[in-house]
């Protein structure tokens, strides 16, 4: 017997029993409620259809027994009169107070409590009977689209204060389904094999050790025979379909085979293409918009980049609601398919508002000045893309994403919504870690990139290890100017041992500082310039090298210098912390200005290339070329501003600034001209891909450094490849690397394993 068949049943019992309690109508004097724990009095009498002063009789029972019956809080409800008095007799159904989930490795206890939530299963709420079962099935569903086709679910009621109950669920997952074989019926234009190396469901490797390929997940396989749709499709096959998907378990569920039917038709090409509606685009313009032409196989992805192609760029004219209908029509006899691709513009609209939400620590308008697309202007969409990234770029924004909608009771009118995730910005750290060029670091930092919420930066760091003591302040402001000139200062003051790091011997003492403007020329382009001064004393110690002593017995110990850095800048990344594309390259000329004790040039360009190769892995080439040169009686760089070498900054595998030319006492003395490159594959940590802070990457890594620039030769570059890892965590980004030299000569210090932790990278 069913339970609706059941309880209805039991109401009519309660009902007629109900009806026995009295025999006339009488005029309720008052309503008295019996039973009750948790629900209060004045909820019961809020369903009661029913008040003091109305008649009541035997006719009137049902409604009541019904309305409280339909609230769900009440396993059994009886009337009955004493006096004048009708009585309410009830017993409250049992709340969920607690769930326990114990055994789940597969899901997290807060996924398996969202399922439970859905199905109406959670703390506070009433427990009936069917809860139960609502409970393992909506536990068991889960367990078998992952493939655990042995999952076993026990539950147990715990008796709590306050007619309450505790569910006590444990979970005995069991195995996941292996999938043994995958078999592809009815396929004749493509083999089998090519087929199945399609699928992410399948066979797995013998070398492929970490793969889940074989592990069977329905959602997966759904995936699939989307991927084999949209093969065929992509490739002429309009009528391809699947015609069915056997999944056969073995009898101890640990096997899965399955078998797809399907059923190719004909390859289909394209007989014509005709853009038909009210376009706003020039001829110049289709062309190279349309993806797709007479004499063509379909492509179901060729018309879809074509209609993309087309919106995005009426959007970009102000059309923000254009659409782009395709209209086939199939030739059965021919096997040909003519298109028409039907634009519907709409109007042109403009924007009335726009909206920042999601801005807890940040005013509005910091975000306001990086917007391109502007309240009361047409809409456009290529200015609403660049918004984002600009507002992407921001240190402290760790997402955004702009949605428009259409204003009501109007044709062209929308409304921006630009919703931010703000990251944490604004921090104040201690902190220790290790190096392996410069040992023990302690470090006390300041670091706020979003002053007070306005966007301005103030960095105040204190950092000491065996070489270097360095005390720094910096303050930018982005927006000095209003159309985004920025302009900060820096003062700092350092300390360097040589007899502590692997270069050559000698302690400097400087301080000095700057000014420096950033000039945005363009969207992507901008010029960096500074003026600063700075003092420095140079001391030695007793392995303090001939190159050095030389130098201070022609030049002195003691210099005050002058200096000027300008550089020019272009950046397209979509991201400066972890970017997926575009590129950035940089230009500068440092040169020492009139007054100064020593006269020298350095140039310095370093570029950097980002390009998705897919949605988790990322292409990346770095390059870098410094090149540095004494003016008047000065022939070389001062030894203390030459370029370095070696190490996870350039080329990892070879130990920190151990590479080119060495001083007499042995030791790296660096040089006049130093290159580097890198080429890499950026990628998530396997089993950590939802963590945005940690990057991976194979790489491989060339360069050196020369003493003079005449003195390169690409004989004498080195090369290394090997993994790396990147993590932003909380004390300090942690670098690590491990790589192997291809090429190391007699004299190499190589170095294969190598990291930084509390450091600057």
């Amino acid at each position: 017997m069913n339970m609706p068949i059941t309880k209805s049943l039991l109401v009519s019992s309660l009902l007629a029993l109900s009806q026995t309690s009295w025999a006339a109508s009488f005029i309720i004097q008052d309503i008295e409620v019996n039973g009750l724990e948790r629900v209060t009095a004045g909820t019961v009498l809020n369903y009661i259809p029913a008040t003091v002063g109305e008649m009541f009789d035997d006719a009137n029972s049902p409604d009541v027994i019904r309305s409280l019956y339909q609230t769900g809080l009440f396993e059994d409800v009886n009337l009955s009169r004493r006096g004048n008095i009708l009585v309410v007799n009830v017993a409250e159904r049992p709340a969920i107070g607690e769930i326990h989930i114990s055994g789940n490795k597969a899901f997290k206890t807060k996924q398996l409590l969202e399922i439970l939530r859905k199905a109406d299963i959670a703390k506070g709420r009433t427990l009936d009977k069917s809860a139960i079962i609502r409970l393992e099935r909506s536990l068991k569903e889960q367990y078998l689209a992952q493939g655990k086709y042995g999952v076993e679910i026990h539950t147990t009621l715990e008796i709590l204060p306050r007619n309450r109950r505790a569910i006590n669920i444990k979970i005995n997952e069991g195995k996941t389904s292996k999938i043994r074989q995958v078999k592809i019926i009815g396929n004749k234009a493509f083999p089998e094999k090519k087929l199945l190396n399609l699928l992410d469901s399948g066979e797995k490797k013998s070398w492929a050790i970490l793969s889940k390929r074989d592990q069977y997940e329905k959602n997966k396989l759904m995936g699939d025979l989307d991927k084999l749709t949209s093969f065929y499709r992509d490739r002429g096959y309009l009528n391809f379909e699947i015609v069915s998907v056997q999944t056969s378990l073995t009898p101890d569920k640990k096997s899965t085979y399955i078998t797809l039917n399907i059923k190719e038709g004909d390859k289909y090409t394209i007989s014509s293409v005709n853009i038909v509606g009210d376009i706003n685009l020039s001829k110049e313009e289709l062309n190279s918009l349309i993806t797709i032409g007479k004499g063509q196989t379909f492509s179901q992805q060729k018309l879809e980049e074509t209609r993309e192609k087309l919106e995005a760029a009426l959007g970009k004219k102000g059309y923000a609601f254009a659409a782009v209908n395709a209209d086939p029509e199939i030739d059965e006899t021919n096997k040909t398919v003519a298109l028409k691709l039907i634009v519907i513009p709409g109007k042109r609209a403009y924007v009335r508002r726009i909206n920042i939400k999601g801005n807890y620590r940040t005013k509005d308008e910091v975000y306001r000045r990086e917007m391109r697309q502007l309240e009361s202007s047409w809409y456009s969409k290529k200015k609403v893309e660049r918004s984002k990234i600009r507002i992407q770029r921001l240190p402290y924004v760790e997402s955004v994403t702009i949605s428009q909608s259409p204003v009501a009771g109007t044709e062209d009118q929308v409304d921006l919504d630009v919703t931010v995730k703000e990251r944490l910005s604004n921090q104040f750290s201690i902190g220790a870690g290790y190096s392996q060029d410069q040992g023990v670091l302690f470090n006390v930092n300041l670091k706020q990139e979003n002053f007070l919420g306005t966007g301005k930066r103030l960095f105040l760091g204190v950092e000491n290890s065996k070489s270097v003591k360095n005390y720094n302040i910096t303050y930018t402001n982005p927006y000095y100017t209003t159309n985004g000139i920025s302009r900060g200062f820096t003062a700092y003051l350092n300390k360097f041992d040589g007899d502590a790091s692997l270069v050559s011997n000698y302690i400097s003492n400087r301080y000095g500082g700057d000014v420096h403007y950033t000039v945005p020329l363009s969207e992507t382009d901008s010029v960096y310039f500074s003026l600063g001064g700075e003092h420095r004393k140079i001391t030695t110690t007793a392995d303090t090298p001939d190159h050095v002593n030389n130098f201070l017995a022609a030049y002195g110990d003691t210099y005050n210098q002058f200096l000027g850095t300008i550089s020019y800048i272009r950046d397209t990344r979509d991201r400066t912390i972890f970017p997926t594309k575009g590129h950035k390259q940089r230009i500068s000329l440092e040169t020492t200005l009139p007054g100064s004790d020593l006269d020298y040039n350095k140039v310095r360009y370093d570029g950097s290339f980002y390009k998705a190769m897919t949605d988790n892995l990322i292409f990346a080439v770095k390059g870098r070329v410094a090149v540095g040169k004494g003016r008047g009686d000065l022939n070389e760089l001062p030894f203390y501003q030459k370029f370095y070498a070696g190490g996870l900054r350039s080329v990892r595998g070879y130990q920190q600034s151990s590479l080119g030319p060495k001083d007499s006492k042995g030791d790296p003395r660096g040089g006049d001209l130093a290159t580097s490159a890198t080429a890499e594959v950026l990628f998530p940590a396997p089993f950590m891909a939802e963590n945005k802070s940690i990057r991976m990457s194979a790489f491989i890594d060339a360069g050196n450094v020369f003493d003079k620039g005449e003195d390169f030769s690409t004989s004498d570059l080195r090369y290394s490849a090997g993994i790396g890892l990147v993590w932003l965590s909380p004390i300090g980004p942690f670098s690590l690397s491990y790589a192997k030299p291809l090429n190391a000569k007699d004299g190499d210090e190589k170095q294969q394993f190598q990291f930084s932790l509390g450091a600057s990278f």
